[in-house]
């Protein structure tokens, strides 16, 4: 969930930018002037976009927490992270291809495993910066 996205801004927008952005959006989304079902769900999304971005502490760690997640992204690569696991199965003049399919089990199982795991740990950042 990206809050700049959210309220429709750009991500260096100012504070009164912001505040206009909310004010917009609240009235809206507000409940008793949108009874469409998805309007809750909205105005929290929105009431928390605001929350954070309007103050300069909360934005500051948020985007720099949010450019760590990019950076990371950048640098995952998913050939190099397969390049790894082929090293470390492959035996001496065989190809890959003649590996049994037990091996080829335990490194797939593997990659989804780490797979899992990363997503895991961004959904917990995720959780952290929303409650």
């Amino acid at each position: 969930m990206d809050h700049y996205e959210i309220l429709g801004i750009a991500s260096n927008a100012s504070s009164r930018e912001i505040t206009f952005a909310y004010r917009r959006l609240a009235l809206q989304y507000h409940p008793d002037r949108n009874k469409t079902p998805l309007a809750n769900d909205m105005m929290l999304r929105i009431n928390t976009s605001y929350s954070i971005l309007s103050d300069p502490n909360k934005r500051r760690e948020y985007d720099a927490s949010r450019n760590r997640t990019e950076i990371q992204y950048a640098k995952y690569d998913s050939k190099d992270k397969t390049d790894i696991f082929n090293e470390s199965f492959a035996k001496k003049g065989k190809k890959a291809s003649d590996r049994s399919f037990r091996k080829k089990y335990i490194k797939y199982g593997l990659i989804a495993l780490l797979t899992l795991k990363f997503v895991i740990l961004e959904l917990r950042k995720l959780m952290r910066r929303i409650f």
